[in-house]
């Protein structure tokens, strides 16, 4: 009904118009002598090619051609129209006033045409996902406040409007993406080896216990227990044993560490005897047998070490057997 309303005052304004222009325009004509029937065609040929085009430039657009040619046709029929609009307005001595009234209808209803095409043209365009270049709102305090950036704004966009092409569909841009702490240190932890990250809370947290770590790292997704955390951050536990001498085992024996409770090392105890076996009877000291265990074997041994180890070994030898060759100091 709305729609039906519309068109109805369309056609009475574009038909007053047509007639207020149109007598102008004959008169103009039968000022030359013009036959009626020429006089009326006069503003027919004007007016209604200058209505025709702006038709024709509504189609053009819809259909997705250019339309500059329809409308640039249009512009020059009413350019022309009211230019004897206003030769009509001097005939009759009427200045600028009778200028007015008789050129404003013909200008009025071609703009008025313009913007009632301007509807369906932005239709067809959308569903061709084309999408013309629109000033953007800064509003009226923006350009008061601040018109050379508002300016070069418009400028800038327009230039990127024109280099990606009208065609190109603008899309509202995504809303950026949020993420928590929590979030970002799960990925982080995500490609984390477990036992880093037992670490790092243990670093951070150097009080809290096995539990409460597990329970901790659990929150950022590092599925963990107490067990195996205390595994991580402890591991085996090494004993260390220090071995003394006999009190007459050497003359320096009262300088010998008192004895801590562990087991024997046997790799520096073979190769302490490897040692000795080497030196062969030749007499040497425990600080030989420390230098030929370092330059042989890498292994760094003391000779007060030296000398604990051949004690035990000599111990452990049955009396038959003599004393071991090679004696040592």
């Amino acid at each position: 009904m709305n729609r039906n309303a519309w068109r109805f005052a369309l056609t009475v304004v574009s038909l007053a118009a047509l007639a207020t222009t149109g007598w102008s325009l004959y008169a103009v004509a039968r000022h030359y002598d013009a036959p009626k029937v020429i006089a009326v065609a006069v503003f027919l040929v004007f007016d209604g090619i200058a209505y025709a085009c702006l038709h024709l430039a509504s189609e053009a657009s819809a259909a997705g051609r250019s339309a500059f040619g329809a409308r640039a046709t249009a512009v020059g029929m009413a350019g022309v129209s009211v230019y004897l609009n206003r030769f009509h307005a001097d005939l009759i001595h009427g200045g600028t006033p009778a200028f007015l009234l008789f050129a404003i209808p013909t200008v009025g209803l071609l703009l008025l045409s313009e913007l009632s095409w301007a509807g369906p043209r932005a239709e067809a365009r959308a569903e061709r996902a084309e999408q013309p270049y629109r000033l953007p709102a800064f509003g009226g305090w923006a350009w008061a406040l601040a018109p050379r950036l508002a300016g070069s704004t418009v400028k800038a966009r327009a230039i990127a409007h024109i280099e990606h092409g009208p065609t190109a569909a603008i899309t509202a841009p995504e809303p950026a993406v949020k993420y928590t702490a929590t979030e970002v240190l799960r990925r982080r932890f995500a490609e984390m080896d477990p036992a880093d990250a037992i670490r790092i809370a243990h670093d951070a947290h150097p009080d809290t216990p096995p539990a409460e770590l597990a329970s901790m790292l659990i929150t950022y997704g590092v599925i963990v227990d107490a067990v195996q955390v205390a595994l991580v951050l402890h591991g085996p536990r090494t004993e260390v044993s220090v071995e003394r001498d006999e009190d007459d085992d050497a003359g320096d024996a009262h300088h010998d560490a008192p004895q801590v409770g562990g087991g024997v090392d046997a790799t520096k105890t073979k190769a302490i005897l490897d040692a000795v076996t080497a030196l062969g009877d030749r007499g040497f000291t425990s600080a030989d047998v420390a230098d030929w265990v370092m330059r042989s074997t890498g292994i760094a041994v003391k000779p007060n070490y030296v000398r604990t180890t051949l004690s035990r070994e000599a111990k452990k030898a049955k009396p038959s057997r003599g004393p071991m060759e090679g004696g040592y100091a």
